[in-house]
């Protein structure tokens, strides 16, 4: 079957009243339904073309069969051949040139199958003589008719397999009723035979006489065009509904990107049960805040405001999904982000320590734009912390909120609001620091300037905290 591709992916993050809606990368539209049977419709006439190769090379081949025969014999093959292949071209050509497109196809769907039934059925000249059409009849030729309509499935389209296999049935039958009337038929069935208690010798000296047609044999062949236009119009309809199943969830999955972080689209993907199930486990937490915020907001519009917010956040949610982390949510001027969600893994302070880093490096390189545009250049805090967290879903069954609860996230946040009054833009806590170097990785490779400070009382906390500091760059 035709191949329908389609690309859906945009990463985004939404949440309502206070939270910021952000798109980290460039949205691209959602495929509408319209847009759906549209593509559907270039596949048929792409199908088409698949039709027309296909024909073209089953003809190559009969003619390089036919050239090993003699010339009286393959002459008339080869133009028969040429017939054929001038039928598969002209409805191509004509449908790619804007006609329309079922009237044609209909058309030469009709002369395909009169021509074959022709060919089938009519003896040719230069055959053995006394041959005649009643034997053809009984030929195993007929499964070519069975050929054409599989091919017809290509198309990707239920109606022509289902018109292929009609105009078929009804062809046959014509070419059929042509022979039973010819003046030395002798019309004959199974019913018929049994009925009239016929000897064994003479049933099969019936059966084998050159001018018997058989009713029998046309009810099978009927039936037989009936099944295989039914089977592959019901698989090539099949298909179609795939194709439109498999598009409504890759809808249903963008739509959750738009909410959540790429690692919980998974996770909703694959096992809802998984998210619902609280956990308590070991993560990384980081907190980032813009420095400044509300001097800025002063000197500006709302337009300007929501403008900075959204590259704000968009900056520090791209570096976070380079890294694997999870956005948990946008408060403000703020992010917080986790690593270690849904499913922890033994590099998560690692990550969590280098997308800190990669933020640092992202800010600057914003700033550097934002002085070229004359604007003012912004300042980040960050608050990075390691230890045990609980990880589930909060709220109402209606209304779910992921994310991460406890003394870790209170930390983080705490650490990031210190790095205010100290000349440094990033604030680790010992924890995570050793978390880093109990991985066999230098935490200062990870993040270079990073130096421990003293022990710093974080608000709320009865014991001091050790913490290490990123020098600032110049």
């Amino acid at each position: 079957m035709a191949r329908f591709r389609n690309s859906l992916a945009t990463i985004s993050r939404a949440w309502p009243l206070r939270r910021i809606e952000v798109n980290p990368t460039p949205q691209i539209s959602e495929p509408t339904a319209q847009y759906i049977e549209d593509e559907l419709t270039r596949e048929e006439l792409r199908g088409l073309t698949a039709i027309f190769w296909g024909r073209s090379t089953v003809l190559v081949i009969l003619s390089f069969w036919a050239l090993t025969l003699p010339f009286e014999r393959s002459g008339g093959y080869l133009l028969a051949l040429l017939v054929f292949g001038l039928l598969g071209a002209l409805p191509r050509l004509l449908v790619k040139h804007g006609l329309q497109q079922k009237i044609i196809l209909g058309l030469f769907v009709l002369l395909d199958v009169s021509v074959l039934t022709f060919l089938l059925i009519v003896p040719p000249p230069f055959y053995v003589d006394g041959w005649t059409p009643q034997i053809n009849l009984r030929l195993p030729n007929f499964l070519y008719v069975g050929i054409y309509i599989v091919g017809m499935a290509l198309s990707y389209s239920p109606w022509l397999v289902l018109l292929s296999g009609f105009m078929a049935a009804v062809a046959w039958s014509i070419g059929f009723a042509w022979v039973a009337t010819l003046p030395a038929s002798v019309l004959s069935s199974s019913r018929k035979t049994l009925d009239t208690g016929m000897s064994s010798e003479a049933v099969i000296a019936s059966f084998l006489d050159r001018n018997t047609v058989s009713l029998t044999i046309w009810y099978n062949q009927v039936l037989f065009i009936f099944l295989v236009t039914v089977t592959l119009t019901v698989t090539v309809w099949r298909s179609r509904q795939l194709v439109r199943k498999q598009v409504a969830a890759e809808r249903e999955r963008s739509n959750l990107a738009r909410y959540f972080s790429p690692n919980i689209v998974g996770a909703l993907s694959n096992d809802l049960s998984d998210l619902d199930q609280s956990n308590t486990q070991h993560a990384a937490v980081l907190f980032a805040d813009m420095v400044g915020f509300t001097a800025i907001s002063e000197k500006s519009s709302p337009n300007e405001i929501m403008v900075l917010l959204r590259a704000f956040h968009s900056r520090l949610a791209k570096v976070t999904f380079q890294h694997g982390g999870t956005v948990d949510k946008y408060i403000d001027d703020s992010i917080m982000v986790h690593f270690g969600t849904p499913e922890p893994r033994d590099d998560d302070p690692v990550r969590a320590l280098a997308c800190a880093e990669a933020m640092i490096g992202e800010i600057e390189n914003w700033n550097k734009e934002r002085r070229a545009g004359g604007l003012e250049p912004i300042q980040i805090g960050i608050g990075l912390h390691y230890g045990e967290v609980v990880v589930g879903n909060t709220g109402h069954t209606r209304r779910l909120e992921y994310t991460v609860l406890g003394d870790t996230v209170n930390v983080a946040s705490r650490l990031e609001r210190l790095t205010r009054g100290t000349p440094s833009h990033v604030m680790v806590s010992n924890d995570l620091v050793s978390a880093v170097n109990s991985r066999r990785v230098d935490a200062t490779d990870v993040m270079p300037g990073l130096y421990p400070d003293t022990s710093r009382r974080v608000r709320g906390r009865t014991a001091p905290i050790a913490v290490w500091c990123r020098a600032a760059t110049t």
